[in-house]
């Protein structure tokens, strides 16, 4: 089941070695083209998205536990209409994390309002 989460919380969690990034790839929905994005180059984005003030929460992040690989799958892009681009982030734990903390972490608790 998809979760929602946001970039400063995907951020801190790779930040804080909570999780691991193994992979990440770009998908262009015009030209159905994939690309892989450098780590390096991703946990900078998170980082500079997550300190944009207002901009920081604009963009939805749905993540899932990835049974087959034991780790995380991250997306952004996918149910967004006026997205071009679908980001797809492959994630793993870090040593010793516990999989109840990290979803504490990572979980947007929803509210009625």
């Amino acid at each position: 089941m998809k979760r929602r989460t946001t970039t400063k919380q995907l951020s801190s969690a790779i930040t804080n070695n909570l999780l691991k990034v193994q992979k990440a790839e770009i998908y262009h929905k015009t030209t159905s083209k994939t690309e892989p994005i450098a780590n390096d180059t991703l946990i900078e984005n998170l980082q500079f998205l997550s300190e944009s003030g207002v901009f920081s929460n604009c963009i939805s992040w749905r993540f899932e536990k990835a049974y087959k690989t034991n780790g995380y799958i991250a997306e952004c892009g996918r149910t967004e209409g006026n997205a071009e681009n679908i980001i797809t982030v492959y994630l793993c734990t870090g040593d010793g994390v516990i999989e109840e903390d990290l979803e504490k972490v990572l979980v947007v608790e929803e509210t009625e309002e």
